[in-house]
């Protein structure tokens, strides 16, 4: 599980320092009569825009700030990017100093780690005035940007999913081909454990996968079971913890998926991990990893086929949540007329979408989503991406507040007590029993 913990813990160490470093709340950024701001008035002055991602990422991001530049004479950007885990470190620092850019990207998972210290402007009051459009994105996705208080921090202009991966001429070889269309977590674990014994030397149905956060909230969620009470703690019992955990353990002791110890050996990232190189059969990957791990699995094992599907549903509908990136506008903002204008631009316009090309997530506004899918030079995979996507969204999956702390507590407490399971240091209630501990006294505030 070495990848999955490796992950969380830089999600730890970057988030933790927005509670402040050196005992520096990021608190005081907040403006006096900023909160007023409705986003009218000329498109024009210097901007700051900050954002994180690779070079390529960066190039398609540059590339609509030049457009919106020749759309907007008088107007120039000030471009700012990192890795996920120094971006976070350097936004920190930039509220404690009051000196955030005026358009800075977020996630649905850390928002409220920012709105709880009143750092960010709500940009309802935009909408309103019609600086910024949401016409075109459906209300599911929108609502990410909310905080507890109902109001919008950011406008999500990408849209990523969790999905199972599943590499399809293993489960032909084995004789299971794909699960059924709507099919829920038992006959999922069924169709695994069918394959015992039908799979290659070395290959397994499934890595030993308890840990995953985003696999719980999927079980969860299509249970419909509560994730995070109102004041941000656990919403879910400690029973329906267990009673998944055993559901994985069950698994693995049964040789059905890959062994702990054989695990933590798989290598980080989506182009490298075991069902990219054919390992296993199954697994849960981000809708976006489908064109780098079938990369390289037509590297690693030629011939072979990697597709996904939508997670497993159950009682209350599929289990698909949406997790979002976008933008937010900081308190401190002296230009946000220049700001509400780009992220409108970035969001909504046509060209910057084609530009963009869905790099973080699906577009989120729909008709830059079609424009893309009706693109004949778009490649297959990333077609069935952003059709999966389109697919998911139209059944209005459920929206998830993400309390304060979520990132640096919730997903690193609950990865490490699965490890302890899986690798016999603690029984599964002695597990949960810690890990509802631990969770409990990080989350919210």
């Amino acid at each position: 599980m070495k990848r999955r913990l490796s992950t969380a813990a830089l999600a730890t160490a970057a988030l933790m320092v927005v509670a402040g470093c050196n005992g520096t709340s990021v608190g005081d950024t907040a403006g006096g009569d900023a909160a007023a701001q409705d986003g009218k008035g000329d498109v024009t002055g210097s901007l700051q825009l900050t954002f994180w991602g690779g070079a390529s990422r960066a190039a398609k991001t540059n590339a609509v700030a030049d457009m919106f530049i020749k759309a907007h004479p008088g107007v120039t950007i000030d471009r700012q990017n990192a890795d996920f885990g120094n971006y976070f470190n350097k936004l920190n620092i930039q509220a404690s100093s009051k000196t955030l850019p005026c358009v800075m990207q977020l996630q649905g998972r850390q928002v409220n780690d920012y709105t709880k210290r009143k750092v960010l402007l709500p940009l309802d009051p935009m909408i309103e005035s019609g600086a910024i459009k949401v016409d075109d994105i459906p209300k599911e996705v929108v609502d990410t940007g909310r905080g507890p208080d109902g109001k919008l921090y950011f406008l999500p202009y990408g849209a990523a999913y969790d999905a199972v991966g599943v590499n399809e001429t293993l489960a032909q070889q084995a004789g299971v081909g794909l699960p059924p269309e709507g099919y829920d977590w038992k006959k999922y674990t069924d169709w695994m454990a069918a394959t015992k014994g039908k799979l290659p030397a070395g290959v397994f149905a499934s890595g030993s996968r308890g840990g995953v956060p985003n696999y719980f909230i999927a079980y969860q969620l299509a249970n419909g079971k509560q994730l995070f009470t109102d004041d941000g703690k656990l919403g879910f019992t400690k029973e329906s913890l267990v009673e998944y955990w055993e559901m994985w353990e069950k698994l693995r002791k049964d040789g059905v998926t890959m062994g702990a110890d054989a695990q933590a050996d798989e290598p980080e990232g989506a182009e490298q991990n075991f069902i990219a190189q054919g390992r296993l059969m199954t697994d849960s990957m981000p809708g976006n990893a489908l064109t780098p791990a079938s990369a390289t699995l037509t590297g690693k094992a030629g011939g072979q086929k990697l597709t996904t599907l939508p997670m497993p549903s159950g009682p209350s509908g599929s289990g698909n949540a949406i997790f979002t990136s976008g933008f937010a506008i900081p308190t401190n903002c002296d230009n946000v007329p220049t700001a509400a204008a780009f992220i409108d631009f970035f969001t909504n316009d046509l060209e910057a979408g084609k530009s963009f090309k869905s790099d973080n997530g699906a577009a989120t506004n729909t008709k830059v989503l079609q424009a893309q899918i009706d693109d004949p030079a778009l490649p297959a995979l990333k077609k069935h991406e952003l059709e999966l996507y389109a697919q998911i969204v139209e059944k209005k999956p459920p929206t998830i507040l993400y309390p304060p702390g979520y990132q640096a507590t919730f997903e690193s407490a609950y990865t490490r007590a699965y490890e302890e399971v899986a690798f016999g240091k603690k029984t599964v209630q002695q597990a949960a029993d810690s890990f509802f501990t631990e969770a409990n006294a990080g989350l919210g505030g």
